[in-house]
């Protein structure tokens, strides 16, 4: 009998043996890389899409000389029907092809791409953390590669995003197709008759990559052909500029590091204010990178401002559970245990940055309250979102979101005021006005406070009104005055 996933073939053998093109190829590209030992234990992650049932089927009868301990491993995000049933499918495929199987589920189906990815990898590591596995192995190919740069070229990336993704990560994420192209997959799948299950969320315009990839990819193609290996080229030119500047940076990073630990870097404040700006920015990110965040823009801008104006004993939330913080002169950057928060809920001072009109999202942690923040030129009704709305002309960039201070001031309508009589006039308890976000411009006039106060000119968008000409911010996360 014929395994799930494949259709009778004359013989009998399933196996792909070392003739095919692909097989031959990622075999030398895996020994020259030295990935592997023999025995190793390593888990694919795998969808029944047809690019991880390809790797799966590779490394199980193709690459036989790894003599891997192969395990397969499917996270049901529960975001559509019939993922449950994809599942099941697997799990007989894996029995059938004698591989051990691992099913993840979200306890709630998340509400965005990213939400989605995070939960998927927090499963991957969760099994690559125990046992002695080597690697989770996933089937990102040369085609991914390509959307992935593309989709961050449209975020107007730097150097960093420009690189793609790398063939592996700590904790031990590898992604060894990352050379081919999906069409050789195709091929490869066609001559050993797989028969993958299909993801039709992968077809819907909904998701932003696959609009880049149904839509922007071929009419790119079709302006110059070629367009996809100039992307790869892209990624390998700037993979090269930036490990340049990682070494021409080494040198700075040598005066201005204090003390250096796998989950803490402190700073010389005063050296690394000394820097001219941009080498400023380099460092900063360059740490950061090293504790395994990737700064956004308004994530570097808000570090930056922090630095330069921060008091001593503040700190603010970065991503990925990293803190920033002064101690008099030093700068602390620390990451904190997974399940702790990386920011200390009371502090004031906490900033994000909105510093042109290019679409955006952060956080903001004021008073024990964490706020979800986005801008750009569109809005959403969805939700517990409020939006605002400004013509993008008249406002002085950057922007900033952050807590409460002393001395802020707005204008009405009639004339300026204190923000603090303010609150006092709409009877914001004193308890609550440090919990309260506040959106000012450059010269620190406060333009927005949710749920209390909006600046002449500001408008309340219902989503009944046109977007043509208008910027947005919006907020949610706490809970309604």
């Amino acid at each position: 009998m014929s395994p799930e996933g494949t259709l009778p073939r004359k013989g009998g053998s399933i196996a792909a043996g070392s003739g095919s093109p692909i097989a031959r190829r990622l075999a030398e590209h895996w020994a020259d890389r030295g990935w592997t030992r023999p025995g190793d234990r390593v888990v694919v992650a795998c969808s029944g899409g047809l690019d991880s049932l390809v790797l799966l089927h590779l490394l199980r009868f193709s690459l036989r000389e790894l003599d891997l301990e192969l395990e397969a491993a499917y996270f049901d995000h529960r975001m559509r029907p019939g993922s449950a049933t994809d599942a099941e499918w697997l799990r007989g495929l894996c029995g059938a092809w004698g591989i051990e199987f691992h099913l993840g589920r979200a306890p709630r189906a998340p509400e965005s791409e990213e939400g989605a990815r995070e939960l998927r990898y927090d499963f991957l590591q969760a099994l690559l953390g125990s046992e002695f596995r080597r690697w989770v192995v996933t089937a990102h190919h040369a085609d991914d590669q390509v959307e992935t740069i593309l989709f961050q070229v449209l975020r107007g990336t730097g150097v960093a995003g420009l690189q793609g993704m790398p063939e592996s990560r700590a904790p031990g994420i590898l992604r060894p197709l990352l050379p081919f192209p999906r069409s050789e997959l195709e091929r490869y799948a066609r001559a050993h008759r797989l028969r993958p299950r299909l993801d039709p969320t992968n077809q819907s315009s909904r998701f932003a990559r696959n609009r880049v990839r149904g839509q922007l990819l071929p009419l790119l193609e079709e302006v110059h052909p070629g367009a996809r290996a100039g992307i790869l080229r892209l990624a390998r030119n700037s993979r090269r500029v930036a490990r340049a500047l990682e070494l021409l940076l080494a040198s700075r990073l040598e005066e201005i590091v204090v003390d250096r630990r796998p989950e803490r870097i402190v700073v010389d404040r005063a050296r690394l204010l000394a820097q001219e700006e941009s080498v400023q920015i380099e460092c900063l990110r360059s740490l950061c990178r090293g504790l395994g965040v990737v700064l956004t823009e308004s994530g570097t801008a808000s570090a930056m401002e922090f630095i330069s104006e921060g008091r001593s004993g503040a700190g603010i939330a970065l991503a990925g559970r990293l803190r920033l913080s002064r101690e008099f002169e030093r700068i602390l950057l620390v990451r904190a245990p997974k399940g702790e928060p990386g920011a200390d809920h009371g502090s004031r001072g906490l900033v994000l940055a909105l510093p042109s009109p290019e679409s955006g999202e952060g956080t903001l942690e004021l008073g024990g309250r964490r706020w979800r923040v986005r801008w750009g030129d569109t809005a959403a009704t969805s939700g517990s979102w409020r939006w605002v709305a400004f013509d993008p002309q008249r406002l002085s960039f950057p922007l900033r979101m952050r807590g409460w201070r002393p001395g802020d001031r707005t204008r009405t309508a009639g004339g300026g005021k204190k923000l603090k009589k303010l609150f006092g006039e709409r009877r914001i308890p004193r308890s609550s006005r440090g919990n309260l976000p506040v959106l000012v411009d450059r010269e620190g006039w406060v333009l927005w406070v949710p749920g209390v106060h909006r600046a002449p000119g500001v408008e309340r968008w219902s989503g009944t009104e046109g977007r043509t000409g208008r910027w947005f911010v919006g907020v949610t996360g706490a809970n309604e005055l």
